[in-house]
């Protein structure tokens, strides 16, 4: 990728794993008089989450709305991990990048980057919490590339989902790269709008591909 000076990052399932978090969820989930009711398994409610990413449709709400679930389970930041790679790539992109986040969070997002020692990386943060603007709005995007400083056509947007990251950074005019981790990671492009520039497996692999030495990372 050539011309490139800001890189952009989503959060779950980009740099932070949250397969763990889901697990638990619905597991919580299962547990309620409803769900029980319903005969929703945690197995099956975690098939239904991957179905919804698939149809490109919010993941948990998705599943509540499909089956009239009024008791949800919290989404416990806690069973959030960092990816092992995560930290020595973002280190690495920082000698030469301006690095910042595009992310649909909850509040508290800086403090878990902070948790995650991985705060002083990121230049700019854009948090759908703070601007009240969600994915997939481009305004998010614009909005991110503005407080940067950075034309579009410079910058590059990192993220697992084809509909939350790859469409609308493409529809602003940043490049983009897949990274199919998580549910995400399960969806097809139905469209140009939803093709990403490159496709990666992990966070590692983005190394080469923005031109800075791959270097032994943790497995």
């Amino acid at each position: 990728m050539q011309g490139i000076r800001c890189v952009f990052f989503d959060v779950g399932y980009t740099l932070v794993d949250e397969d763990d978090v889901w697990q638990q969820r619905c597991r919580e989930q299962a547990e309620t008089d409803e769900a029980k009711r319903l005969g929703l398994t945690p197995g099956l409610l975690y098939a239904a989450i991957g179905e919804a990413a698939r149809a490109y449709q919010p993941q948990y709400r998705s599943v509540v709305a499909r089956y009239g679930l009024t008791q949800v389970a919290p989404y416990r930041h806690a069973f959030e991990k960092l990816y092992p790679d995560a930290k020595p790539v973002l280190q690495a992109l920082a000698n030469r990048y301006l690095l910042g986040i595009i992310a649909n969070q909850a509040n508290g997002l800086r403090d878990r980057l902070q948790n995650w020692g991985i705060l002083p990386f990121f230049t700019h943060i854009v948090s759908s919490w703070d601007v009240r603007l969600m994915k997939p709005d481009p305004r998010l995007f614009q909005l991110a590339l503005d407080r940067a400083g950075c034309p579009a056509s410079e910058a590059v947007m990192v993220g697992d989902r084809l509909d939350n990251d790859i469409a609308p950074a493409r529809a602003v005019g940043m490049q983009t790269v897949w990274i199919r981790q998580g549910f995400g990671g399960l969806q097809v492009p139905g469209s140009d709008a939803y093709r990403p520039d490159r496709t990666v497996p992990s966070l590692r692999d983005l190394l080469p591909i923005l031109g800075v030495d791959p270097f032994p990372l943790p497995s």
